[in-house]
C-alpha cells in the first residue's frame, strides 16, 4: 500500500496530477478542491494517499492532509459508494463542512453533491454519523469553544484555514495566539492566523 508520495510535481491535470518520485511518474487523482492549493509545476509536494486496487484498476488517490484522507476512506466503507463518489463529496464542499453536515444528519447537503442521491445520503449519515463525530469532533460548537471573538467570524475563518490544508487543530491554536483585537474579519483572521502557522 502506497501510504504518501513526495516527489515534484510534474503535470496537473483538471482531476489528476502526475507526481515525479526518483524517475517514476505517478498519477494521483485528487479532489478538485486540492488541485487549487498544489505547488507550481516543477515545484516539490506531499500527497497523502489511498491506493484503490480491483480487478481492472489500480488507482492512486491523493490529499493534501491525512484528515482529507482519512474522510475518503470512511465514505469508501459506505455500501454503494466508490472512490469516484468519494472524491467527488470531497471536491463539493470544505472538509469541515461535510463533516458538519455528517455528523448533524444534513441529508439535504449531502445529496445536493453531484452522484448522491437523497437515499444514499441518508445511508451515509446513518453508517458514518457516529465514527465521523468520533474521528474528527469537529462539531461548530466544539471548534469555536473557548475561543475570543464572533463565533460565526471565527467558524468560518477555521474553515477557510482548513480548506487551506491546516489540520482543526492547527487553525484552532493559530487563531488562539492572535489576540481578540485583531478578530473582527474572517479575512484578518486568516491573514494573521496564517503569519502564526508559516
Amino acid at each position: 500500500m502506497i501510504s504518501h508520495l513526495n516527489g515534484t510535481l510534474e503535470h496537473v491535470d483538471k482531476n489528476h496530477v502526475v507526481v515525479d518520485v526518483g524517475g517514476v511518474g505517478y498519477k494521483v487523482f485528487l479532489p478538485t478542491a486540492a488541485l487549487a492549493r498544489l505547488p507550481k509545476v516543477g515545484e516539490k509536494i506531499k500527497l497523502f494517499t489511498f491506493q484503490v486496487v480491483r480487478e481492472d484498476e489500480l488507482s492512486l488517490y491523493g490529499f493534501l492532509t491525512k484528515e482529507e484522507r482519512s474522510l475518503f476512506s470512511l465514505l469508501l466503507t459506505v455500501n454503494g459508494i466508490g472512490p469516484k463518489v468519494s472524491l467527488s463529496i470531497l471536491s463539493a464542499f470544505p472538509l469541515d463542512r461535510i463533516v458538519t453536515a455528517i455528523t448533524q444528519g444534513n441529508a439535504t447537503l449531502i445529496s445536493s453533491i453531484p452522484g448522491i442521491g437523497g437515499k444514499t445520503a441518508q445511508k451515509l449519515i446513518i453508517e458514518l454519523k457516529e465514527k465521523v463525530a468520533k474521528a474528527y469532533a469537529l462539531k461548530p460548537a466544539e471548534m469555536t469553544g473557548g475561543l475570543p471573538g464572533n463565533e460565526t467570524i471565527v467558524s468560518d475563518a477555521i474553515a477557510a484555514l482548513i480548506s487551506l490544508g491546516y489540520s482543526p487543530k492547527e487553525a484552532r491554536e493559530s487563531i488562539l495566539r492572535i489576540g481578540e483585537g485583531n478578530l473582527t474579519s474572517v479575512e484578518e483572521i486568516v491573514k494573521q492566523a496564517l503569519r502564526q502557522l508559516l
